[in-house]
């Protein structure tokens, strides 16, 4: 599983940044979590 980091948090289900691990929007597949986060400009970060 990954998720994709910005910042100081993380991105939410809704979209929004969060600090809180357990709400993080959660990506099965590292090439669709790096296809995101190059859009946002964040990382991808496997939990």
């Amino acid at each position: 599983m990954y998720a994709v980091k910005v910042l100081h948090g993380y991105i939410s289900e809704n979209g929004q940044r969060t600090r809180d691990k357990k709400r993080v929007r959660i990506f099965l597949n590292k090439n669709y979590a790096e296809a995101f986060a190059d859009k946002i400009g964040g990382r991808v970060k496997e939990l």
